[in-house]
């Protein structure tokens, strides 16, 4: 494999167009974060900050649980999912 690869010019333009996106998205998490850590707790949903930011709503999630956000409606997955009636009928 060659050591001296130049990539074309269209991908070279690609790769440092990326480089500078993601280079901003890392600067600017931090503040994001924080607005939406505020949002979170002034009543935003997880899935209203997913839309604003383009982000899933499990991150949102994960981050208004280490808050301790209140929830918005009851678990549907996982260990805290109930069903509808906790009473299981045996024959």
């Amino acid at each position: 494999m060659p050591t001296d690869y130049e990539p074309p010019r269209d991908a070279a333009d690609t790769f440092a167009r990326y480089k500078a996106h993601y280079e901003g998205e890392r600067a600017l998490k931090p503040e994001m974060l924080e607005h939406a850590d505020r949002a979170l707790k002034d009543g935003a949903t997880v899935g209203q900050l997913a839309t604003w930011t383009g982000l899933t709503p499990e991150v949102f999630r994960r981050r208004a649980r280490a808050l301790g956000v209140e929830r918005k409606r009851p678990p549907t997955v996982g260990k805290l999912a109930r069903p509808e009636s906790s009473e299981e009928t045996t024959a």
